[in-house]
């Protein structure tokens, strides 16, 4: 379990050199991103490089989701993998190198049109929502107000 740093904000996790919040509102993709980068220069929604960040950051939302949901669900998070419009390739968007995935095998990415997000799925198969396994999965255009899944 990775300690909260003072130079995070209380409640947020603490992972390495980063810092990862967890905000429970509705938003498109767009709107998501806007509101990390208001929190400060550099900031985006988060980019995934290993299994252990994976691990880290899928733990701190299950934890996150405890505390804020009346209903005990999970619910699907963006993060900042997308493909941007007029591209064919995901990118991150803080600008990094696409290095890690974990993508739900059950699905196919590779004929996309348009502009797509991933999200960090809830598994709702279990009942142990930390130690569920969270896989990544793309719900469409970024554009839509995607509604979170309860």
């Amino acid at each position: 379990d990775q300690a909260e740093a003072a130079s995070c904000p209380t409640g947020w996790l603490h992972f390495q050199d980063d810092c990862y919040g967890y905000f429970p509102q509705e938003a498109t993709w767009r709107r998501a991103e806007a509101r990390c980068q208001s929190y400060s220069s550099g900031a985006h929604l988060a980019s995934i490089h290993s299994e252990e960040e994976h691990n880290a950051v899928a733990g701190f939302i299950a934890r996150s989701q405890r505390h804020d949901d009346d209903d005990d669900d999970g619910d699907d998070v963006w993060i900042g993998l997308h493909i941007p419009a007029r591209s064919r390739r995901w990118s991150w968007a803080d600008g990094s190198e696409l290095d890690f995935s974990a993508w739900d095998s059950h699905r196919s990415y590779f004929f996309l049109k348009g502009e797509h997000c991933a999200v960090l799925e809830e598994d709702t198969g279990k009942e142990e929502a930390e130690s569920q396994v969270r896989q990544w999965g793309s719900p469409g255009s970024c554009l839509a107000a995607w509604p979170l899944r309860r």
